[in-house]
């Protein structure tokens, strides 16, 4: 065994794992501020897939347009689903859970009715390799990667540095006390879902090249999501990030040394993480 056959799954499932940790950010936002699981964010998931795909597979926009008008579009109605289905549920999780479960039935009918029931692919835009350290890896994983990077950066900006950014962090804290400090709950919660919404919409966005696109391919991504920020610790944004890479190594070693079992491997570490410590790496006690 070589020492760059080791080292390219390490490269090729940390720039994966950039992917997942948009995806577990988002619904770790929206859990931390609304009180809410959202069983259907693999569904925002694929919608964000698709968005690229009619953007840029079928109307043959750019494709940096296509994910940034993805983005904003799967956002606003990240709004919409807070307003109309979720704000009613607030603070219950039990109750959000069985309104996202009938979503999930709900947006997989929509999109197999609009999109087909098929697979679809949109080819690659990056079709070569680049060799780093001796180590061939794809452009595109490359470039969804360095996308991934970039937007974590800005959502890290945005919740540390700006106003709204804190405001969500109050709320995630305490919602009364965010409200004793003239905070408005209101117009700050519905913010706070369209930023995890739209982190979702832009991890299927990056993917939509890369993978087939279909209904249903939000559950693998949900199941996967619900690992990561259970292992990373639930509410905790770094462990989100944290979660999400590890979760992209192990995935990455497991398919180039096993195959197809290794899909199990993520839970079975989250599980051997939680007997050792029941909140996560990095969760704070519920």
């Amino acid at each position: 065994m070589t020492f760059d056959a080791l080292l390219q799954p390490l490269i090729a499932g940390l720039l994966t794992g950039m992917t997942y940790v948009l995806v577990a950010l988002g619904l770790t936002v929206i859990f931390s501020i609304m009180n809410v699981l959202n069983f259907a964010h693999g569904e925002i998931y694929m919608f964000g897939a698709f968005c690229v795909y009619f953007f840029c597979g079928l109307l043959h926009i750019n494709y940096m347009l296509a994910l940034g008008v993805s983005i904003v579009a799967v956002g606003l109605f990240g709004i919409v689903l807070e307003r109309v289905f979720f704000r009613p549920a607030r603070g219950d999780v039990l109750t959000s859970v069985i309104v996202s479960i009938a979503l999930i039935w709900l947006f997989q009918t929509a999109a197999q009715l609009v999109f087909g029931g098929e697979p679809r692919a949109m080819g690659e835009f990056f079709p070569d390799t680049v060799r780093f350290l001796n180590v061939r890896i794809s452009e595109s994983r490359l470039a969804a990667g360095l996308i991934s990077l970039l937007l974590l950066i800005a959502v890290n900006f945005f919740v540390y540095r700006t106003k709204q950014g804190k405001a969500m962090q109050a709320l995630a804290q305490d919602r009364d006390a965010a409200a004793l400090q003239g905070i408005d709950t209101e117009r700050i919660g519905p913010l706070g879902f369209a930023v995890g919404c739209a982190l979702a919409g832009a991890a299927g966005g990056i993917m939509a090249p890369i993978l087939y696109i279909d209904a249903t391919m939000g559950s693998a991504m949900l199941g996967k999501s619900l690992c990561i920020i259970i292992l990373g610790g639930i509410g905790s944004i770094p462990g989100a990030a944290l979660g999400g890479l590890i979760v992209g190594v192990v995935e990455s070693y497991g398919q180039r040394f096993i195959g197809y079992p290794s899909a199990t491997f993520p839970f079975i570490i989250m599980i051997l993480i939680l007997l050792l410590k029941r909140t996560g790496l990095m969760g704070r006690q519920l």
